[in-house]
């Protein structure tokens, strides 16, 4: 039997249908272990990026009602409350961020703004509530 659901579930599933915590397998919307791993939460792992899809194992019991499993304790985990933020901007609407966002979550990032507007746009509201996030400074107000 393969391990790489033990790599897969070291890490919160991204989507936000799911959120399943790490140390659980991913649900679908009805509230069921799925029979897969959602593709964002598996492409996170290096070896993993490529493949086309991750199979739940047996011993997760796909299909069988969700709970949560007791989160995996981590040696070497970052220290609580370190938040990494990113940002992700496409021009036009018909221009995709997931290469971005996919770049975003492979390093690590935590909470990601992300939004579609115009480069000559001169307000870009996702990006100001980046700069301006609990735990940053807030800029210099003008004289």
């Amino acid at each position: 039997m393969s391990d790489d659901f033990k790599h897969v579930e070291s890490r919160d599933c991204p989507m936000s249908s799911c959120a399943a915590p790490a140390g659980s397998p991913c649900r679908t919307g009805k509230g069921k272990v799925a029979i897969q791993y959602h593709t964002a939460r598996f492409r996170l792992v290096p070896h993993l990026a490529k493949a086309l899809s991750v199979p739940t194992p047996a011993v997760r019991k796909p299909g069988s009602a969700w709970t949560e499993l007791p989160r995996p304790v981590s040696a070497g985990a970052e220290p609580v409350g370190h938040v990494r933020i990113g940002y992700a901007r496409a021009s036009t609407a018909r221009q995709f961020l997931d290469a971005q966002l996919d770049s975003l979550a492979a390093a690590g990032v935590t909470r990601i703004f992300s939004e579609k507007i115009s480069t000559r746009a001169t307000k870009r509201p996702e990006l100001e509530t980046v700069v301006h996030s609990p735990g940053r400074s807030a800029p210099p107000a003008p004289p």
